[in-house]
């Protein structure tokens, strides 16, 4: 199934790119949901590391990227048929933060972002960042009660180490204001 299980998968931290969600056709293509700006990179890359529902990881050669309308389309070496395609619904690929190209500072690939603690210069709660929603004018980091536009303006401190994003205290980030 052009896998190789957990032994080779090394310790290098890995950041989220991308959840697998639907087969594509029939001959073994699936959609992706990018989790970067330019998932083309993908196609540059020896292999990915595919992290199956059931929390088993397994190294995947992707043979192919591309766009098709609002989604990307990828191929897997060794996925040849929808069924194969099936078992990889679901999953999420990583890859080593050493493949992925330089950010500008300030700038974050959006695995990183993904269930950072959000709280205000008060220290009020707004939830873990579910979704990253990419709008031409600015990111917006979304949690379970609030949508958080990603400028300077509001955002004031990012600590990837720390798990933690602190923003302005404002009215109208919460959902419910």
């Amino acid at each position: 199934m052009g896998e190789v299980e957990n032994s080779s998968l090394g310790t290098a931290e890995k950041v989220l790119v991308g959840e697998v969600t639907a087969p594509f056709g029939v001959r073994g293509q699936v959609k992706m949901r990018p989790l970067m700006d330019k998932p083309e990179v993908l196609a540059t890359l020896r292999s990915v590391v595919l992290r199956y529902k059931d929390g088993r990881e397994a190294v995947h050669r992707i043979t192919g990227v591309r766009r098709h309308q609002e989604v990307v389309v990828l191929t897997f070496d060794g996925i040849s048929d929808r069924d194969s395609a099936e078992t990889l619904r679901g999953g999420l690929l990583l890859i080593e933060k050493s493949e992925l190209p330089p950010l500008e500072a300030d700038a974050y690939y959006e695995g990183q972002l993904l269930g950072l603690q959000v709280t205000t210069e008060s220290g009020r709660d707004l939830g873990r960042i579910e979704q990253v929603h990419f709008y031409p004018a600015n990111d917006v980091y979304e949690t379970a009660v609030a949508m958080i536009p990603a400028v300077e303006s509001i955002i004031v401190l990012v600590d990837l180490d720390a798990g933690r994003i602190v923003v302005r205290d404002m009215a109208g980030l919460r959902k419910d204001e």
